[in-house]
């Protein structure tokens, strides 16, 4: 539960991260505009500088959550799969890809031919 609410943290802390990176640097380049006299471009510098910083810090916190999940999976294993495949009834099964299909597990669909066999002319 702990590990819960420590993701849904993690995840409202990027969020304001990336409106903060994004309102400061326009807020720096209307400053700039108003000091130096370029009205409206070195607000639209900063914005993207501030766009910059917002994905550097989406991808640092990405790649955070990926060590995060990893060191987890280390420690604690895969989870149980959410589906046991056994107890299904035989229609609901996942195909089985090992087994080798025979001419009984074909389905031909209106535009497909069976395949020609190959007779030895000798």
């Amino acid at each position: 539960m702990k590990q819960d609410w420590k993701a849904v943290g993690s995840f409202g802390t990027v969020g304001l991260e990336v409106v903060l990176c994004i309102m400061l640097g326009l807020f720096i380049g209307r400053w700039l505009d108003a000091k130096l006299g370029t009205d409206p471009f070195l607000s639209v510098l900063w914005f993207f500088f501030g766009l910059g910083a917002a994905g550097k810090a989406v991808h640092r916190a990405w790649k955070e959550m990926q060590a995060a999940a990893a060191r987890e999976e280390r420690e604690q294993g895969n989870p149980a799969p959410m589906f046991d495949d056994r107890k299904a009834r035989p229609d609901e099964r996942a195909p089985d890809v090992d087994r080798q299909a025979d001419s009984s597990d074909a389905v031909l669909y209106p535009d497909e031919r069976p395949p020609a066999k190959e007779h030895d002319e000798r």
